[in-house]
């Protein structure tokens, strides 16, 4: 790494100091001449020793510190090196995880909601400015993986400008002067295809996305959507409409009392989607919580834009003076996490004064207050797709089961405040083109498999988290069926040397132990053992399988590499009872 010189460099400087410090210490005894030599020697030590005193030639004084840029402790102010950096330890472990078959802690979270509907490609790209999708149909595949909720983000169908028909010559939807309750001013029939197609699955829910599609400046030659409507009442009223039509048959329309989720707007604190103020965004927001609280009551959730630590919070303290001073209620705020290491997910829920419960509560709210995460995935740009990071998805939705608002007094932490969490994004990450599942698509069907076959949480041992921007941590997941005859345990392992994000497998392996115990000793088990594992065009693959009965389930000293993650199913025929 080309560290000797400036450590020697560095090591020399030290010295140097010291002995002018020794001399010093041995001189202060001395009378009034030997204090004018002292000062002599100061005098030509401030040029010989800047990096003791300070470079007297204008330039900056040195600090020392680690300068490697690979080291964990790097630091970007140092220079002058001092040889304390450090590496994450990379080399092979042993882990141990353990399952207590008959300790229960809570329920698997049913918290693996996605951008984007069932309906989603053959192909995507922009028409007339707008993200459309070209009728895929995977309402089955929504079946399989329990998806619980899609947002309708980044699609086209659900944006209010597909819906309300009213433009002016730049494509920007105008309002005023139009009666929201007039049915020919709008056009359901692409949302209606969208949604019915959503609730055509078992569990998936419709989160509304209110507002627009991405376009200028993100497409220099699209429409320019980004300003505040040109009419608030309009506006709300007309949203209000939106959802009579989903939940009140309006406009002929639908009963879906699961379309019970209001957006008010995508990322309004961001230039490339609001042109607006804070206090503007605040006057939205307030007209659609009125408008839609007057009509539906508490029946739907009006959830309001947050944004905290990335130097755009100021727009969110706004927004909250304004709703502290004017006493509006919130049902609700979203986030949006993305992060290098999973365990970065906790830090907006659980830090002691920069979680969104002390922000919330800095302006008179609850510190309870629900949160949506309505789009997470590992840091921009450097997505979790391939195999290798799939750990990193997986680890972050065990982490969010300690989160969830359903396992409150079940949870590794005090704060169960989340409501929903949504992928970004189904549409691209799923399936390829050809209908081929995607890396993403098999940890969510993983992780279904779990929360529809063995949905009570189950105790466990051995996992640990990374507490660095680094990452060096092992998750575990585990539950049981509600009739204990079928187990699941997930486990994910994440290892990531230097913040670099991977997106393949790491050289470095982990022998690990699993033990199930307390089982039933009258039950006879089927067990199978998947993996992520290095191979391109195969990365799931059946590991091991086999028999079992007893007490004590133990698969040992099995390999699995540190970008990866493992699924273990242990089923029985009966209840065993």
């Amino acid at each position: 790494m080309g560290f000797a010189w400036p450590v020697l460099d560095a090591i020399l400087a030290t010295q140097k100091c010291q002995v002018s410090v020794r001399i010093l210490q041995k001189t202060n005894f001395h009378g009034t001449i030997v204090k004018r030599a002292i000062y002599a020697y100061l005098f030509v030590i401030m040029f010989a020793l800047p990096g003791c005193f300070g470079n007297g030639g204008g330039g900056t004084d040195e600090v020392f510190g680690c300068m490697d840029s690979d080291a964990t402790n790097f630091n970007p102010n140092a220079n002058r090196d001092d040889s304390s950096c450090e590496y994450i330890n990379t080399n092979s472990a042993d882990l141990t995880a353990t399952v207590h078959f008959a300790e229960e802690f809570g329920r698997i979270a049913p918290i693996h909601g996605v951008n984007n509907g069932p309906l989603i490609r053959n192909v995507w790209e922009i028409e007339d400015c707008q993200q459309i999708w070209y009728s895929s149909n995977y309402t089955e595949e929504y079946n399989k993986m329990q998806i619980p909720s899609s947002r309708t983000h980044g699609e086209g169908p659900g944006d209010m400008n597909r819906i309300w028909i009213h433009s002016d010559e730049d494509g920007v939807p105008v309002y005023e002067g139009y009666d929201p309750l007039n049915l020919s001013n709008y056009n359901f029939t692409e949302t209606d295809q969208r949604v019915q197609a959503t609730m055509a699955t078992t569990h998936t829910s419709v989160y509304w996305r209110m507002g627009y599609s991405k376009a200028f400046p993100a497409y220099q030659n699209c429409f320019d959507w980004r300003s505040p409507p040109d009419n608030f009442t309009v506006y709300a009223q007309a949203a209000v409409q939106v959802l009579k039509h989903y939940r009140q048959g309006w406009n002929n329309g639908f009963y879906f009392d699961s379309f019970d989720v209001v957006e008010v707007w995508n990322e309004p604190y961001l230039s490339d989607w609001w042109s607006g103020t804070a206090d503007e965004y605040f006057e939205l927001y307030h007209a659609v919580n009125s408008a839609v609280t007057n009509e539906f009551g508490d029946e739907i959730d009006v959830v309001a834009a947050i944004t905290l630590g990335d130097g755009t919070d100021g727009f969110s303290h706004r927004f909250m003076e304004l709703a502290q001073q004017n006493n509006e209620p919130i049902d609700a705020v979203y986030l949006h996490l993305y992060r290098i290491n999973p365990s970065q997910t906790t830090y907006i829920f659980t830090h002691e004064t920069e979680s969104i419960g002390v922000f919330m509560s800095q302006y008179g709210y609850s510190e309870s207050t629900p949160v949506y995460i309505t789009e997470w995935n590992r840091n921009i740009p450097i997505y979790a797709h391939s195999p290798a990071s799939q750990a990193y998805l997986t680890s972050v939705l065990t982490i969010y089961n300690d989160l969830w608002e359903g396992n409150v007094g079940n949870s590794s932490y005090d704060v169960s405040t989340l409501r929903m969490a949504h992928f970004f994004a189904a549409r691209s990450f799923f399936w390829e083109e050809n209908g081929r599942i995607k890396p993403p698509g098999i940890t969510w069907s993983v992780y279904g498999e779990m929360v529809v076959n063995t949905p009570i949480r189950l105790q466990n041992e051995g996992s640990f988290p990374s507490d660095s921007i680094d990452s060096n941590e092992f998750n575990i997941l585990a539950g049981k069926s509600e009739n204990g005859s079928q187990i699941g345990v997930l486990l994910s392992r994440y290892v990531d040397e230097n913040a670099s994000q991977p997106n393949s497998f790491s050289a470095f392996s982990d022998t690990v132990n699993l033990s199930v115990d307390g089982l039933d000793v009258s039950c006879d088990y089927t067990w199978k053992h998947w993996g992520m594992v290095n191979n391109n065009s195969e990365p799931w693959q059946l590991i091991a399988e086999g028999n079992f009965s007893g007490s004590t389930l133990e698969l040992s000293n099995f390999e699995m590499n540190q970008r990866s993650f493992h699924y273990v199913q242990l089923k029985s025929n009966s209840a065993c009872q």
